[in-house]
């Protein structure tokens, strides 16, 4: 699961700001850091005043806080541009951090029933 902290979640982030950058400049990107330094403080929870800046100094215990908030943080950060094609929506952005969390939170899992499996391939499809 390590693999899943440090390196997929990593490229999400990446993407995401890639993303965001291309549809609307740097302002949502600025957004989302400014949305992560106004999370309020709460024991043991990492708060990132410097927003996802420094992304590529994160430990993998970082990289869990920052899957707790980044659905919180995405949802309704835009309003949705119809007049372009490749526009991406903004809930289409959240269901994605919703649905990385519940595959993370599943791939924990000590022991997998065929259930969790198939909630698994849900999140990934």
């Amino acid at each position: 699961m390590h693999h899943l902290d440090l390196g997929l979640f990593h490229y999400q982030i990446d993407y995401t700001k890639k993303l965001l950058g291309a549809q609307c400049g740097k302002t949502l990107v600025d957004k989302v850091d400014h949305r992560l330094a106004a999370i309020p403080r709460f024991p043991s929870l990492k708060i990132f005043t410097n927003g996802i800046q420094s992304i590529a100094r994160l430990t993998a215990n970082e990289y869990r806080n920052l899957m707790k908030v980044m659905v919180f943080v995405v949802d309704n950060l835009f309003v949705n541009n119809e007049d372009d094609e490749n526009f991406v929506k903004n809930e289409d952005l959240a269901k994605l951090y919703e649905a990385w969390n519940e595959m993370y939170a599943i791939s924990r899992y000590e022991n997998f029933k065929e259930s969790d499996l198939a909630k698994f391939r849900v999140c990934t499809t």
